[in-house]
């Protein structure tokens, strides 16, 4: 599900949608509150701070604030329409809802099918929905405008504003949707209805959600079974025998489970015979062969150039010209804190502390692995893993250890992936228990010369904050 995404305003207004209060109620249940009995809304925010005149503001109860109390200061900055579980006194139209969030689903629905001109494209995965998403985007930026999740907004709250938030005079809408369990992205396609589908890939993600790897294939094929008849549909392979292999399932259960959802729709598998990957992955840029000519991006790892390939599948399915999809890669950029490189010093961060599953960690280690000169591996645990937790963080460890990497590891979540590398020969690993001692110990490490530091983990474990250390000492120094 989405994590912590830093606030973003939208650029531009949602395209207007038209609220009669009868049609509202009928939509969400709810009752209208308001002389006023028709608004036009334009785009949605669940924080007051990203209100934008005009727009619907929903009232969300958290652990700690309550959107209520900020419903006056929506309106005063520009709100036209709240959205509440309990009645507010506000000189704007209040719709009372009993679940605010399934009301927010429902409008968005509703203005999903209202919209016209725009070509919707879901993507789903295990890996890498985030970088695909962005290349998808930028592909299909080359030809008209395009509206795009904003960061990892790609849950139950993320996919309806992504949605409301789409302006009018878009031609392409890329819309990420995230799960760990079944049943969510059945949830939240129904909200964005996508005309072209993507699944980046099936892997070790949310196996205690999903209930192991056969549960994910079925989790993420729901975007598939919600696709119109006829409808393109994507599957990278990269890395999927792999992962059928470490679980214990054969890779056929793994695609009939896909190709039952999808049928009735156009199956591709990016990898397959009939849209082989290729190009060449260097040290810091892969080059992606196309049928219109090649493409250098300024990503890391094969499982990067894969990435790029469904992307542009997906960007020509939506009707984007080949050509202009191509350079429209060519103009994208490395998503922050996805294995984004930074230099620090004499050094070489690879920061891919936004999210880790043993998929993931793994294509980091081998992107680091192939790095020339000193080499460094900070790993920290992985999250949503459950039963298997043990092993698969052991799992990780081992391919530390058959890659030839140095290893620290950070906190006690972390400590099996220390096991797994010394099971399996590795000579030079440390466990460190907190964020301050890793970066002293990684920046006594980097004394010795010039380095190339992968620093991964899931988000939980806070290895941006390793990161951000390791960058300010070697500055200062």
């Amino acid at each position: 599900m989405a994590e912590h995404t830093p606030l973003h305003r939208p650029n531009r207004p949602g395209a207007p949608l038209v609220l009669e209060a009868a049609t509202a109620e009928a939509l969400t249940s709810g009752t209208w509150h308001g002389a006023l009995r028709t608004v036009t809304v334009h785009g949605a925010a669940i924080d007051s701070r990203l209100v934008t005149a005009g727009c619907l503001f929903a009232c969300l109860r958290g652990e700690r604030v309550d959107g209520h109390d900020f419903a006056a200061t929506a309106v005063g900055d520009g709100a036209a329409l709240i959205l509440a579980e309990r009645l507010v006194n506000v000189p704007v139209p209040v719709l009372v809802v009993r679940d605010v969030t399934a009301a927010l689903s429902a409008l968005a629905t509703a203005a999903r099918r209202r919209a016209t001109g725009v070509r919707w494209i879901g993507i789903t995965g295990s890996n890498g929905k985030t970088t695909v998403k962005e290349l998808t985007a930028a592909a299909c930026a080359a030809q008209a405008q395009v509206h795009a999740t904003h960061g990892n907004l790609n849950n139950h709250l993320g996919v309806p504003l992504t949605v409301l938030n789409c302006p009018a005079d878009v031609a392409y809408a890329v819309i990420e949707m995230g799960a760990n369990h079944q049943g969510e992205i059945a949830a939240l396609a129904a909200i964005a209805q996508p005309q072209v589908g993507g699944i980046t890939g099936i892997g070790p993600a949310h196996l205690e959600g999903f209930c192991g790897l056969p549960g994910v294939a079925t989790g993420k094929s729901e975007l598939f079974a919600a696709l119109p008849p006829g409808a393109p549909a994507f599957l990278g392979l990269f890395g999927l025998a792999d992962h059928a292999h470490a679980q214990q399932v054969e890779v056929s259960e793994l695609l009939a489970t896909v190709q039952q959802a999808a049928k009735g729709r156009q199956l591709t598998l990016v990898g397959g015979e009939d849209a082989p990957v290729s190009g060449q992955v260097a040290n810091d840029h892969v080059v992606l062969s196309t049928p219109w000519g090649e493409v250098r991006l300024a990503l890391l790892g094969a499982h990067n150039l894969a990435n790029a390939a469904l992307a542009l599948q997906l960007a020509v399915a939506a009707g984007v010209p080949g050509p202009l999809a191509v350079a429209g890669l060519a103009a994208a950029k490395p998503v922050a804190g996805r294995l984004a490189t930074r230099v620090v010093g004499a050094h070489i961060i690879l920061d891919d502390s936004y999210n880790a599953n043993p998929a993931s960690m793994v294509a980091g280690l081998t992107v680091l692995a192939a790095r020339a000169g000193r080499r460094l591996a900070v790993l920290g645990a992985m999250g949503e893993l459950g039963p298997t937790s043990a092993a698969c963080h052991r799992q990780v460890g081992a391919a530390a250890a058959h890659l030839g990497l140095p290893l620290v590891v950070v906190g006690g979540r972390a400590a099996e992936i220390l096991h797994g590398y010394r099971a399996s020969g590795g000579s030079d690993g440390t466990l460190v228990d907190d964020h301050a001692e890793a970066v002293a110990l990684v920046r006594r490490l980097l004394a010795d010369g010039p380095t190339t530091v992968l620093i991964k983990a899931s988000r939980s474990a806070g290895l941006e904050a390793v990161v951000a250390g390791l960058a300010q000492e070697v500055a200062a120094c």
